[in-house]
């Protein structure tokens, strides 16, 4: 009985514990960036990943037509500009308003 009740109160803990360090997250954050230019065609989206959120590094990850993560450095002019025409399409704002 004793061990059961240790190992409940092992599970409660860990699950404390991921919760609290964002269990998984890592899978979700960038590692490393690119700073190879990434052509518009191919880009239907970005989302912005920053440390306050739990990753090591801040980072534009842009998400392809296909579904790819791909991931670019912060304020690099090329990435700028490719987030700007982003944010210009009007498809991309409705996307936006209605989340």
């Amino acid at each position: 009985m004793q061990q059961l009740h240790l190992l409940c109160l092992s599970v409660l803990v860990l699950g404390h514990v991921l919760d609290v360090h964002g269990g998984n997250n890592i899978l979700d954050c960038c590692l490393r960036t690119s700073e190879k230019p990434i052509p518009r065609r191919i880009v239907q989206d970005y989302q912005l990943q920053l440390v306050k959120d739990g990753c090591d590094i801040p980072a534009v990850v842009f998400v392809t037509t296909r579904g790819k993560r791909l991931c670019a450095p912060v304020e690099v002019p090329w990435v700028v500009r490719l987030q700007e025409k982003l944010d210009a399409n009007p498809a991309r704002k409705a996307k936006r308003q209605s989340q």
